[in-house]
């Protein structure tokens, strides 16, 4: 059995990405828990953005971004970044987060981000009342003490990262638990 409850704002888990736009000089942070891959070739990232917030004309204005993942070490830097605005606060000054220059694109990266992605804006378009923007991935950081093997960006450790994740709906954080299986593997079984 199955209770149904109409179309509601359900999905998780959804990674807490903290979303620069502008410059060293003026940055502003937004949160977003509406973030996807959307294609491996070129790496092209999506996020969804309100309509009512200054984020998203900066993204427009800018056409550059970056996206950074918090860890649970953040929530509470992260959850201030969300609820409030960048045109009265200067979120960086409020939280102590630290910018760091980027290396392709003008908004800056975080520090205290364990991942972070610098985008160029490719398509934005309106679905519904959100704004949605696509953004090419041109340079990726990962804190080197993540990684297991220094060249190797598929050796990070998803327990030293400890993304912070967003439950949807729920309106809650979560972390990570443990390992259940390999993708593209456990599924053999069943051929």
């Amino acid at each position: 059995m199955k209770t149904t409850f109409g179309p509601q704002r359900l999905m998780f888990p959804c990674p807490t990405g903290l979303i620069v736009t502008g410059t060293m000089e003026k940055a502003n942070i937004v949160t977003i828990s509406w973030i996807s891959l959307l294609t491996s070739s070129p790496p092209t990232i999506g996020i969804s953005v309100g309509t009512k917030g200054y984020s998203g004309s900066m993204i427009k204005k800018g056409s550059e971004f970056t996206v950074n993942i918090a860890s649970v070490d953040i929530m509470v830097e992260a959850d201030f970044c969300g609820i409030t605005s960048g045109r009265d606060t200067d979120k960086f000054a409020r939280t102590g987060l630290t910018k760091i220059e980027s290396k392709i694109v003008k908004p800056p990266i975080i520090k205290e981000c364990p991942l972070n992605l610098e985008c160029v804006l490719v398509s934005s378009g309106m679905f519904g009342t959100t704004n949605h923007f696509a953004g090419k991935i041109v340079e990726t950081h990962i804190d080197t003490d993540k990684l297991s093997e220094t060249g190797d960006h598929k050796s990070f450790s998803i327990e030293a990262i400890n993304p912070l994740i967003y439950i949807g709906g729920a309106r809650e954080y979560r972390q990570i638990g443990k390992k259940v299986g390999d993708a593209y593997t456990i599924g053999k079984n069943l051929l």
